[in-house]
């Protein structure tokens, strides 16, 4: 059985076909390049680490200290293979924006005796109605017996509003681990530090909240292996997609991307880009009303499926357009005016299942057997009728500058 976490049930609610590639065909591709603003936080959770854990042992470090460390630290890691994105800014706005960070958060909450630390990057372990979660947690505190705390770190420059704490299932699900961990737990306060704002957030979770969060993690959970068991992991496009590490495979990116980093005359004759400049230019003509155009687009309707089928594409890339070719099977089964009707009436009536799909309406049948429910025993009956025909949409869309 798996072991779950935040991120992995978060990949899935993302897009599961990202989550099939990772978790599912465990595709490993080249080490992804790190960014300055990855680099930055995991520098800054560095030197508070130490500050708490030297704490521990008594050893109180003074400011200068944990700079120090920041900054050794850094020259240790820095790469110029660090990717700095937002070209406006240097390595060195990032490396004081991190001292900063660090300088902030000692000034706020020195002499540091509020809480005692229990665990830095403290592993949690989480069991819902069976199921196994596992994360960790960047310090585990105690205020005084039975009073608990976990704080989350981070350096992000955006700063939710406070409903998004409220909400937030990762440290709910910490929560959780705390209180199966020490049965003493009569309260556990939920603290994200954004250390760019110098601001603290809490938020808490009631005993109901808890179960329905159960509830909700179970479901999805539940929903992750069925798409297992059936093969199922669609792609869900949104804006997140232009952060995503499998643009290279996914059907609706790796065309896009494959063709963006040809030069132009080798781009103008790959055979998809050649497809959709045509399909768009006959577009333009049927709205001209221009002779002999219907004809010539199913034509080229037929080999733009077939390159989608072949290339394993579900969008692909013109000089100006991209065309997304949606595929679909469809259940047909027997009419009233063909033979194996009456066969199949019987069948269903037999099996008590006539009613169900009143008077055989075909459609309503062939609901009934996507819902699922019924024996594999009748299924595998029904299935001998049934004749799967595919069916094409394709929409031209405007390709954004970003593509």
């Amino acid at each position: 059985m798996p072991i779950y976490s935040h991120s992995r049930l978060a990949t899935y609610e993302t897009c599961p076909l990202q989550y099939r590639y990772a978790y599912v065909e465990k595709v490993e591709l080249e080490p992804e390049i790190e960014t300055i603003e990855i680099f930055m936080g995991s520098r800054v959770h560095e030197a508070l680490e130490k500050l708490y854990r030297d704490l521990k042992l008594s050893k109180v470090n003074v400011l200068e200290d944990l700079l120090a460390h920041y900054e050794e630290n850094w020259e240790k890691n820095w790469s110029e293979d660090v990717k700095i994105v937002r070209k406006e800014y240097s390595e060195q706005n990032y490396r004081d924006t991190g001292r900063k960070c660090i300088t902030d958060y000692y000034d706020r909450y020195k002499p540091f005796s509020d809480s005692r630390t229990l665990g830095l990057e403290q592993i949690i372990l989480i069991e819902i109605e069976g199921y196994r979660l596992r994360g960790f947690i960047d310090r585990l505190a105690q205020k005084s017996d039975g009073y608990y705390e976990i704080h989350d770190y981070k350096t992000s420059q955006y700063l939710p509003m406070q409903r998004y704490f409220d909400e937030d299932r990762q440290l709910a699900l910490y929560q959780m681990g705390v209180e199966n961990l020490w049965g003493d737990a009569k309260s556990v306060d939920l603290i994200w530090h954004y250390l760019v704002h110098d601001k603290e957030i809490r938020s808490r979770r009631s005993a109901e909240a808890i179960e329905k969060l159960k509830a909700e993690v179970a479901a999805l959970i539940e929903r992750i292996e069925m798409a297992e068991e059936e093969g199922k992991f669609p792609a869900k496009e949104s804006e997140l997609c232009s952060w995503c590490e499998y643009q290279v495979l996914c059907p609706r990116h790796k065309h896009i991307v494959a063709t963006s980093e040809m030069p132009v005359n080798k781009f103008l004759k790959d055979p998809g880009v050649k497809l959709v400049n045509q399909y768009a230019r006959l577009v333009e003509e049927k709205r001209a009303f221009l002779d002999g155009v219907e004809a010539e687009m199913e034509q080229l309707k037929e080999a733009i499926i077939a390159y989608a089928k072949r290339e394993g594409v579900e969008v692909i890339r013109g000089s100006d357009k991209k065309l997304s070719v949606k595929i679909d099977t469809k259940a047909k089964f027997p009419t009233k005016e063909e033979e194996e009707r009456a066969e199949l009436d019987a069948l269903l009536k037999n099996a008590g299942k006539w009613m169900e799909v009143s008077d055989l309406n075909v459609y309503a049948l062939a609901r009934a057997m996507q819902r699922g429910g019924w024996s594999q025993e009748l299924v595998k009956k029904i299935e001998k009728y049934q004749k799967l025909e595919e069916q094409y949409r394709l929409t031209l869309s405007a390709l954004r500058e970003e593509e």
